[in-house]
């Protein structure tokens, strides 16, 4: 389990950051925009993907942990993971205002979206007794009336998720495994064991393949998503965090925080290719396929990598404002991509 203590908050669990790009209209820079939740400012900022600079700021709950989004109804959901607050703040799209709260489990990390059913899935990732988590479920959400409408039990600790073909596959960060549940009856199908701790999950929807970013061994976990089956395990750096796919590509993006690399796996032969150097500790990854773009979320200096993933370079670096409403010197968390 990835403890409080490691991210130097001591009883805090530290939000997945996420970025997401917005599509309005054809041309690239007139429609994106690149929304970041900084954990220690408890804010979102709104980059102008075109320009790469901040140009609105959303203030959120409690060190806002990652975001899913609902395209159709444009809203966002922003994961508020400190436990006083454990609340999914609901924004909408058009107004970057927020609509509703939803109190969730304590210490929430994630969100996944089942939007043509309505349901939405958040981690209660950490709540500790005597030293030990004893969370261990998923809070499910009505997202037409924004309320917890009952409690999915899976492994302890989870901390993320993603979902493919009815199947929504859970890293348990406490327990070391990653669980399976079958959206059409919310109940768990399988459960695999992990070699160590299991954070950052993503999917190649083309392979119908999951990749488990696994923290303490350095390591990516590849499954089969047909079977629930292991495939391989690929080395990949110390303190691997987090994971985006570009399927079209079959391109897998990994964050190696303690070497301020981004791994980049061929998903056609599960072997990595390159490692490309961003700024320190970086966390969260997002991939834009259509526009050849990757994410990543430097922690420790407070800033947004640009890659071009056509040639894996960096080509720009977004300064981020440091924390003002605590001593907690990174801000920044998680990325995802929309």
């Amino acid at each position: 389990m990835i403890k409080a203590s490691y991210l130097k908050m001591p009883g805090i669990i530290i939000s997945v950051l996420a970025v997401f790009i917005l599509s309005g209209f054809d041309a690239y820079a007139a429609s994106k925009r690149v929304y970041v939740a900084n954990a220690g400012n408890n804010t979102v900022s709104v980059i102008d993907a075109s320009t790469n600079k901040v140009v609105n700021t959303i203030r959120v709950g409690v060190w806002p942990a990652s975001i899913a989004i609902d395209p159709a109804a444009k809203r966002a959901y922003v994961v508020n993971s400190n436990e006083g607050d454990s609340t999914i703040s609901v924004v909408d799209l058009d107004s970057n205002s927020i609509i509703a709260s939803i109190k969730v489990g304590l210490g929430p990390m994630s969100m996944a979206l089942n939007a043509s059913a309505g349901i939405g899935y958040a981690a209660d990732t950490e709540h500790m007794v005597e030293g030990k988590n004893v969370n261990k479920t998923l809070s499910l959400i009505d997202l037409k009336t924004n309320t917890v409408k009952g409690k999915l039990e899976v492994g302890v600790g989870p901390f993320d998720m993603k979902l493919i073909d009815n199947k929504l596959f859970i890293s348990n960060s406490g327990d070391w495994t990653v669980s399976v549940l079958n959206t059409t009856d919310n109940k768990v199908m399988d459960t695999l064991k992990t070699v160590d701790t299991p954070l950052g999950v993503a999917i190649d929807y083309n392979k119908k393949k999951v990749y488990v970013a696994i923290h303490g061994k350095g390591k990516a976990m590849v499954i089969d998503a047909k079977n629930n089956k292991e495939i391989t395990t690929i080395d990949v750096g110390k303190a691997a965090w987090y994971i985006d796919v570009d399927s079209a590509k079959s391109r897998a993006y990994l964050t190696i925080r303690e070497e301020n690399t981004l791994v980049v796996i061929d998903t056609n032969s599960d072997k990595v290719i390159e490692k490309i150097s961003v700024g320190k500790e970086p966390i969260g990854v997002a991939v834009d396929p259509e526009n050849n773009r990757a994410y990543v979320v430097n922690h420790a200096d407070v800033s947004v990598s640009v890659i071009d993933t056509a040639n894996n370079k960096v080509v720009d670096t977004i300064k981020l404002s440091p924390a003002t409403d605590s001593t907690y010197s990174g801000s920044p968390w998680g990325v995802a991509v929309y």
